[in-house]
């Protein structure tokens, strides 16, 4: 194995070149081998040019983390997984396989915009508090526990992204799903069908959990449905609200980059200017007082440097759909779009390895702890933004006490903080203030070499 060859878990976002950060491009670039499957590599044909590139089937994901592993001993892979690879990706299975011949070091997870932000960045979806993300099929998870997470999230008011809702052999469980949420008292809550989204293709349709038990049929695999949420309308032009990432120049998608760049009117917090200044040609505001009025400040002012003939843009965290400030200012005015980013959790799972077993939930606060136990024992893996110590501490004996978790703070910036530990051990950290990310894997998974290792469940139809 040659001394610095590296196995790169690379998320190359949704599909569109833009949506793709710079880090993932890079580690494209800098690989002896691209590994992946088949239908992901033709999105980036750009950047295959001189690689030896090894094309893969649907249903192929272990003979794809195998190939990788091997071919480590004759340079660095890049292991293609689209979206984000800790959801529904790559991540876990292929760290699963290459640590029993590579050392954890020579691995990394290259996180990425994943498909539904994208989507709700495109539709003006924003998520305030919470927010579930479940895959309807079957494969690897059985359907008796798909359910449960959905009447779980359902009951809870949560709103949902469905992942797979629908294939030719698969055409009953989108009904039940949908069906679940009307039972729920949700029938009316709207809901965006987001099909090839970030593709050649893309569409965008709204309506209602009703309307959408009407018309299921004509959904596919294409598809992803979200179900609740804040809606506000967005333009295809004026201010740019753009995702700048959780904090780190190379975690900028290209679409950002470009946005900054040739911006006439930079807006935002000086936290996010920091990263970015090397891109800023144009001017800067971000405001005096608290942050509300900070907040409308950026926006009077994009809003008249557009009137002006400029080219505002509005920098906020992570991505503008998930717990962003995008929301507010979405709700001042129509002329606005988003511009996805990676988001927080995406980064903060990346540098724990694979957390995330199958189906997730997202927390902006913390919630009382019996929520979250309900949320953990239904098999959610779990990210609780914005932890205090105490409550970390507090939570700790409502966890399954042998799931791993992983406490962050400031992923990708200065002072970087991270720590593994069982849900048992929690209480035993020396955490100091707030600002945490909490991460409760799901079950199944295990801590190894410094990494969380979820399991897929591709046990269940592959030999692993």
């Amino acid at each position: 194995m040659p001394l610095e060859s590296r196995l790169s878990i690379v998320g190359i976002g949704p599909g569109d070149p833009g949506c793709m950060t710079l880090r993932a491009r890079r580690a494209i670039e800098e690989a002896d081998f691209v590994v992946g499957y088949r239908t992901y590599l033709d999105l980036i044909p750009f950047l295959l040019k001189d690689k030896k590139v090894f094309p893969g089937r649907m249903g192929g994901e272990v003979e794809r983390a195998r190939l990788a592993a091997e071919l480590l001993d004759d340079g660095s892979v890049a292991l293609i997984s689209s979206g984000d690879p800790n959801v529904y990706g790559m991540a876990s299975i292929a760290i699963e396989v290459a640590l029993s011949s590579v050392d954890p070091s020579r691995i990394e997870v290259v996180p990425g915009v994943t498909a539904f932000s994208a989507a709700a960045c495109r539709a003006g979806v924003v998520f305030g508090e919470s927010l579930a993300v479940v895959s309807l099929s079957d494969l690897l998870t059985p359907w008796e526990e798909i359910q449960r997470r959905i009447g779980v999230a359902a009951s809870m008011g949560m709103p949902l992204a469905l992942y797979n809702p629908r294939s030719s052999r698969r055409d009953w469980q989108l009904p039940e799903a949908l069906e679940m949420l009307r039972d729920a008292g949700r029938g009316e809550d709207a809901v965006v069908i987001a099909r090839n989204v970030s593709r050649d293709g893309e569409s965008i349709r709204r309506c209602t959990v009703d309307e959408t038990l009407r018309h299921a049929g004509e959904i596919d695999m294409l598809t992803l449905l979200i179900a609740g949420g804040v809606h506000r309308a967005v333009a295809g032009e004026g201010v740019s609200i753009a995702g700048v990432g959780p904090g780190s120049f190379e975690n900028l998608t290209h679409e950002v980059v470009d946005a900054v760049s040739s911006a006439t009117l930079l807006l935002g917090a000086e936290m996010h200017m920091e990263y970015i200044m090397e891109l800023i040609a144009g001017d800067v505001f971000t405001g005096t007082g608290s942050r509300e009025e900070r907040q409308i400040q950026r926006f009077e002012r994009a809003m008249q440097e557009l009137r002006n003939g400029g080219s505002p843009v509005i920098t906020v965290g992570g991505d503008p759909s998930i717990f962003s400030a995008a929301g507010r200012y979405i709700a001042m005015g129509r002329s606005l779009r988003m511009l996805p980013g990676v988001s927080a959790f995406a980064a903060a799972a990346a540098r724990a390895g694979a957390p995330v077993s199958n189906d997730f939930v997202l927390l902006s606060k913390a919630v009382p702890p019996d929520r979250l136990s309900r949320l953990a024992d239904a098999g959610f893996s779990v990210f609780l933004y914005n932890a205090s110590g105490d409550t970390i501490k507090n939570i700790s004996g409502w966890l399954p006490g042998s799931r791993p978790c992983a406490v962050a703070r400031d992923v990708t910036r200065r002072g970087e903080h991270i720590e593994i530990c069982t849900a048992s051990e929690l209480s035993d950290l020396r955490l100091d203030g707030s600002r945490y990310m909490l991460i409760v894997s799901g079950p199944g998974s295990r801590m190894r070499d410094g990494m969380i290792v979820a399991s897929r469940g591709y046990e269940r139809k592959y030999c692993v």
